[in-house]
């Protein structure tokens, strides 16, 4: 196997501030000449009952899960040239019902329907855009609120014994599958895939 050599670079953004996201496209730009790809996972979580939620946790999450994809693909769109390929992230939480669930779903569900309405007006510029939607996946996030994902007349149960209830696979994803499934939806392969939210949740129920 041979590894090819590349330059990388990290630069930092708010991605809930408009005017940042602009800037570090133009940044990233500079640096390489030109942007093929663009890959958007920055994200937060809520729960929390219908009546506690605040103007400031809707701007929060509103803010970085949602205005935060859809400003950093207005960004990019406009920097990359035809065969650019653009990937948001949305969750399966847009599509099941999770108990005080409401405002971290309705942001997802807000991201897969911006990449169901772009793709055709990408598509005039010959960049494709979608979205994939991971289920319970091992990572610091999942750590910390994992088990309110559990109905609340199942709190006894082990949090493994939920999910392997609720999961085809039985377990919680592994980062790199997830990445695995994000790499083909930025590859050639998915030459013909646009305005789709593929689920990477292990078969989730």
């Amino acid at each position: 196997m041979f590894w090819s050599t590349g330059q990388v670079a990290a630069f930092r953004a708010d991605v809930s501030d408009r005017a940042q996201t602009h800037d570090l496209v133009q940044r990233v730009v500079a640096k390489f000449g030109g942007l093929d790809i663009l890959a958007s996972n920055a994200g937060v979580e809520h729960f929390g009952a219908l009546e506690s939620i605040t103007e400031a946790d809707f701007d929060r999450v509103f803010h970085i899960n949602a205005a935060g994809q859809l400003f950093v693909t207005q960004a990019a769109a406009a920097a990359m040239i035809s065969g650019g390929r653009i990937l948001l992230t949305s969750s399966i939480s847009a599509r099941i019902g999770v108990y005080q669930h409401t405002l971290y779903a309705a942001s997802k569900a807000a991201v897969s329907a911006m990449v169901l309405n772009l793709a055709p007006e990408l598509a005039e510029r010959g960049i494709a855009i979608n979205a994939i939607a991971p289920g319970g996946t091992a990572t610091d996030m999942a750590a910390e609120v994992g088990a309110r994902y559990t109905p609340p007349a199942l709190r006894d149960v082990p949090a493994e014994a939920v999910i392997a209830s609720m999961n085809a696979l039985g377990r919680l994803a592994d980062p790199d599958e997830i990445a695995a499934v994000a790499g083909f939806l930025l590859s050639p392969d998915a030459s013909y895939l646009t305005g789709a939210t593929i689920d990477a949740s292990g078969g989730w129920m």
